[in-house]
């Protein structure tokens, strides 16, 4: 019985030669792009540092992503399909004959299972269909095989369809020297042709700079893995700061407001807002100890000096005030707002200082709109990397 799971190194082996392969189709890609382009657009100086970036970026995208790719997901890649093969060979070994099958050639019971293998069922089936294990037995009283499915059900080979008419053909089958010859006869319209399997063992064509090139292909170099992994991080970099400049560019009103923003600290918030206070009625305003996290709270309490005042006018008109004096500040009042009770008042502030929540505060207070925009790289300095030979990639 055919074992699909194989050891490592068969797996290893099969996804860096598929590396090397894609490698290579990518970096004759990149040079065919390479002298299109400096025929077009002869550089002065070959080695000049925005020339050579140019080309770094132009590699990348063309064969040094794809590489750390695959690099980065080849374990995995290997695993999954060991874990497949190895689901694979759990079913056929799991798999069991839900009715005694009979013989399709003499009708007695009593056949023998001698291979059970994986197979799609049906005339046409699609790529992704599951497969299902096929038991082939042998005939213990005539000694012919049969084959039929797990749930019982007999196996019908697949027929060949007359590509003129559409009728099935017969065939006819001979074999001489390892060669299949198989005639196609279409008994509606006479159609016919022939199809040949050769089963001679093919001579391995042995590729000499395979094991040269998985060096490159596969980044078993430290040096040049290292050197692809930094111009990734530069590219990101770039890409990075070239859209936060334009997002800052397009959003320049944002930004010059958020300049105009007043950070007071923590010192300065009783003188800020005492005053103020005062003048509406009420007195001893204190802060509590601050709260310093990710975030800075501080609470405050005050008393509501005018007797006359009820609960939701005391605390209305506390906010209003509290909210005017720091509008031009980092400091909000939570929403959580303020509570009174007997003419005591307290609350809670905070303060933004990451500028995305500075942005945001801007935009929510000022109601200023922000507009979209569009990836731009930024000029950085320029980097060098390898190619496969040694030699400084810009080509």
């Amino acid at each position: 019985m055919y074992t699909h799971l194989k050891e490592r190194q068969f797996y290893e082996d099969i996804y860096d030669r598929h590396t090397v392969e894609a490698g290579r189709r990518s970096q004759t890609s990149f040079e065919k792009v390479y002298d299109e382009f400096v025929k077009k657009n002869p550089p002065e100086d070959p080695k000049h540092p925005g020339f050579v970036l140019h080309m770094n970026i132009f590699y990348m995208a063309y064969v040094g992503n794809d590489l750390l790719d695959r690099y980065d997901k080849r374990d995995e890649h290997i695993r999954e399909s060991m874990a497949k093969d190895e689901v694979k060979d759990a079913k056929i070994t799991n798999a069991r004959l839900s009715v005694e099958p009979v013989c399709r050639h003499c009708g007695k019971t009593g056949l023998r299972i001698i291979d059970k293998d994986l197979m799609h069922r049906g005339e046409e089936y699609k790529y992704d269909d599951p497969e299902e294990v096929l038991f082939t037995l042998k005939c213990t009283h005539c000694e012919k095989n049969s084959a039929c499915w797990e749930d019982g059900v007999k196996w019908e080979r697949r027929h060949t369809y007359c590509p003129k008419c559409k009728a099935v053909m017969d065939e006819n089958s001979t074999t001489r020297s390892k060669v299949i010859t198989t005639t196609y006869t279409c008994s509606s319209c006479g159609h016919s042709y022939k199809d040949k399997l050769d089963f001679k063992p093919e001579k391995e064509v042995i590729d000499p700079d395979l094991e040269k090139d998985k060096d490159f292909y596969c980044l078993r170099n430290e040096k040049i893995r290292s050197e692809f992994r930094d111009m990734r991080y530069r590219m990101e970099e770039m890409a990075r700061l070239g859209k936060e400049f334009k997002e800052k560019e397009d959003n320049k009103h944002i930004y010059d407001a958020m300049k105009e923003i007043k950070k007071p600290k923590i010192a300065e918030l009783a003188p800020l807002l005492s005053p103020v206070l005062e003048k509406a009625g009420y007195i001893e305003f204190r802060l509590d100890k601050p709260e310093m996290g990710k975030d800075v709270f501080i609470g405050f309490s005050c008393l509501d000096s005018k007797s006359d005042r009820e609960d939701y006018d005391s605390r209305k008109t506390l906010k209003k005030l509290v909210d005017k004096a720091l509008a031009d500040t980092n400091w909000r009042l939570m929403s959580e707002g303020i509570s009174y009770r007997l003419g005591y008042l307290n609350g809670r502030l905070r303060a933004y200082e990451r500028e995305e929540d500075l942005k945001e505060l801007v935009i929510k207070s000022r109601k200023l709109k922000p507009k979209r925009s569009d990836d731009k790289t930024a000029k950085m300095n320029a980097h060098t990397i390898k190619g496969k030979n040694g030699e400084d990639i810009i080509l």
